[in-house]
C-alpha cells in the first residue's frame, strides 16, 4: 500500500469506516429494541433509528461495490470487517419480528 496515492487509499478507508459506523449503529439499535420488548417497552423509535442507520450503511456498501466493479477499490481486512458488521446487522434486522413475537408471549 505504500506505493498507493492518498486518493486511492481514502475511498477504501472512508467507505469502510462509513459501513462500520452505520452498520454498528443499526446493530446496536436493533439489540436495544429487543431489550425494550423484553422489558415491555415500545421499541419503535429504536427500530426506526436502526433502519435509518442500516439504510446509510447499505448506501455506503453500494458505493463500495460500484468502485470495486470499476476496479477503483481494493479489498482488505478493514472492508471485510465492515461487511461482517453489515451482515450481522442484517441478520438481527431479519430475525427481529420473530424474536419480538416470542418475547411478547
Amino acid at each position: 500500500m505504500a506505493s498507493e496515492s492518498v486518493e486511492e487509499v481514502l475511498p477504501y478507508e472512508a467507505l469502510s469506516f462509513e459501513i462500520i459506523s452505520f452498520a454498528g449503529t443499526a446493530k446496536s439499535c436493533y439489540l436495544e429494541a429487543l431489550e425494550c420488548v423484553r422489558r415491555g417497552e415500545d421499541p419503535n423509535e429504536l427500530i426506526a433509528q436502526g433502519d435509518e442507520a442500516y439504510r446509510a450503511a447499505s448506501e455506503s456498501h453500494q458505493k463500495a461495490l460500484q468502485l470495486e466493479v470499476a476496479g477503483e477499490l481494493g479489498c482488505g481486512l478493514l472492508l471485510i470487517h465492515a461487511e461482517s458488521i453489515l451482515i450481522s446487522a442484517e441478520t438481527i434486522k431479519g430475525l427481529m419480528p420473530t424474536i419480538m413475537d416470542l418475547a411478547r408471549k
